[in-house]
């Protein structure tokens, strides 16, 4: 076989442990089986690309996005590939419930799981064994394994390691990412966020971007995921009074509430939850408001509003920005 040297001249290896924080749903050809694949790591960091270095000159955007991740007509400027993958178990199985809180509902109250909560969809309420399953299988928190960026272009090198940052420090992989789940840890990689410019037509950073970030720690990762979770449940609901849907769903949609709310399209919520593993040992949760111009030019006060005293209340229940 020839071996060509000049595919390799100029490249740099880059070589990450990776801990899996929160439960990670991560699917493959069967949606329902998880499995660890680059090809979502990859949307991944195009995603949080976007959000540093994106612009609402959508032409010129793609431009310089295909250089760095390709497209159908240009190769990626850098590869992954995954090691120590045998450490990789996934598991159909319940997760821990968390904090429950009362929730009311026809004149009863009754506990509800706020890590059920924030896995609807990922879970399905069984009539039989009056509970919810989950139907979808996970990796489990504390899987460890290790992620090899190979940069073929230098040039892109700080672009490409910056996504990986704000992957790490903001986001997550897989289903449910925005809720919390399939947050990951890398030791050493700072936060390259930049709160600046005005807001524009996808999930970016900008002047209007919030980080909340002083919840208090917590000894494992379902009570700090419980943690941000009911406080994003508290501010959404605070909004406005039960059985109106009407600042909610600028929020986020779908909105359903059986007998009462069906509202189906869609609309991504400014809001990242996601959990940290500190340097102690312990579990910390956080909030990224993020937003974006939303897509209905005459309801863009109205949405900037809403999210103004979500933000707010958010403050009061973090223990402040």
């Amino acid at each position: 076989m020839a071996f060509y040297i000049e595919r390799f001249k100029g490249m740099e290896t880059k070589e990450f442990e990776v801990e899996i924080i929160t439960p990670l749903f991560l699917g493959g050809a069967d949606p329902k089986k998880a499995e660890l694949r680059v090809p979502p790591i990859k949307g991944a960091l195009r995603f949080w690309w976007r959000a540093i270095y994106g612009s609402d000159d959508l032409k010129d955007m793609k431009k310089r996005e295909s250089e760095i991740f390709g497209s159908t007509t240009e190769k990626a400027s850098f590869s992954i590939h995954l090691k120590n993958i045998d450490n990789v178990k996934p598991v159909l199985a319940p997760l821990p419930q968390g904090l429950k809180v009362p929730t009311q509902s026809k004149g009863k109250t009754f506990p509800t799981s706020m890590i059920e909560y924030l896995a609807y969809g990922l879970c399905e309420y069984n009539k039989a064994q009056k509970k919810n399953i989950y139907i979808k299988e996970h990796i489990p928190s504390g899987t460890k394994f290790k992620i090899v960026f190979s940069i073929k272009d230098q040039m892109f090198k700080d672009q490409i390691l910056d996504s990986l940052k704000m992957l790490v420090n903001f986001g997550g992989l897989g289903s449910h990412s925005r809720n919390g789940f399939g947050s990951i840890r890398i030791d050493g990689l700072s936060n390259p966020s930049k709160r600046e410019g005005s807001p524009k037509s996808f999930s970016a950073l900008s002047s209007k971007s919030v980080f909340f970030d002083k919840f208090k720690p917590k000894e494992k990762w379902e009570d700090a995921l419980s943690d941000i979770g009911k406080a994003y449940r508290e501010a959404r609901t605070s909004l406005e009074n039960r059985h109106n849907y009407i600042k909610r769903p600028l929020i986020a949609k779908p909105l359903i509430v059986k007998g009462e709310a069906n509202i189906n399209e869609r609309h991504s919520k400014p809001y990242f939850l996601h959990v940290n593993k500190l340097s102690d040992g312990k579990y910390r949760g956080q909030i990224l408001f993020m937003p974006y111009n939303y897509y209905i030019p005459s309801k863009r006060k109205e949405y900037f509003e809403t999210c103004e005293k979500m933000n707010q209340k958010l403050a009061q229940l973090s223990g402040g920005l």
